[in-house]
């Protein structure tokens, strides 16, 4: 189950390395940053990336993230002339301008929704564990609750995780899936959680030529991502931003 060929680009910032997505709509950016950078942010660090983010995207914005506890909780970031930290969340949506979403990852799936026509985005940190709550789906009825988000004008980008070829689990976790989205061709279960979840963008009303996959794998050799399957709790976080 492929998404649509995704154009990416991999640019030096003042962070390093950032993988830049260049299908993105006008007045819209969306970026992830590798292992160059360790991921943790200060105030400072929300200031250095507003400012790459003027500079880079002509995009004046403020930084919205979330204290991220791997469940399905969502949240509206209002804008804030400074960097904002939700509480206790692992979705970020909203309809204002000049905010930037900013979602942790270093191995589970950072999901971003952009509609350009209602000037609504989102980002989402899908682990296991919030895929199989469907923090994807949950997220899309909180902001069509809101707004008049429409999935067929929307874009989804799937940013570098953990894939298939990487995602080894035991049987305790395979079992909390669909077994259509488990490899079992290896000696234990591996779960492809992007198939699973471009499954759900599908029958959400997502255009297949509006799903678009960085086809990066933060765990396999040679990654410039950072992975905790890989280097444990020693390893930083990729941050994956998408400014209005």
């Amino acid at each position: 189950m492929n998404a649509a060929s995704a154009e990416y680009s991999v640019e030096n910032s003042p962070f390093g390395r950032v993988l830049v997505a260049r299908d993105v709509p006008d007045r819209f950016a969306l970026f992830y940053t590798t292992r160059d950078f360790h991921g943790r942010l200060t105030e400072g660090i929300a200031h250095e990336i507003a400012s790459y983010i003027h500079g880079r995207f002509g995009i004046q914005s403020s930084l919205a993230t979330c204290t991220q506890v791997h469940g399905k909780s969502i949240r509206r970031a209002p804008h804030a002339d400074v960097w904002r930290e939700c509480d206790s969340c692992d979705a970020l949506w909203s309809d204002a301008p000049h905010i930037t979403l900013g979602i942790k990852v270093a191995d589970c799936l950072p999901v971003t929704m952009i509609d350009p026509v209602h000037d609504v985005i989102a980002n989402i940190h899908s682990g296991w564990r919030g895929a199989v709550q469907r923090i994807t789906s949950e997220t899309i009825d909180a902001i069509e609750q809101s707004t008049k988000f429409e999935s067929r004008d929307a874009h989804a980008y799937l940013g570098p995780s953990i894939r298939v070829c990487c995602f080894e689990v035991g049987e305790e976790v395979a079992a909390q899936f669909d077994e259509s989205f488990i490899d079992r061709t290896h000696e234990k279960p591996h779960v492809d959680l992007i198939a699973m979840t471009i499954g759900i963008l599908r029958s959400r009303g997502f255009r297949d030529d509006r799903i678009h996959d960085s086809r990066a794998c933060t765990r396999c050799d040679g990654s410039i991502f950072h992975s905790y399957r890989r280097d444990s709790k020693g390893g930083g976080r990729n941050l994956a931003l998408a400014a209005h």
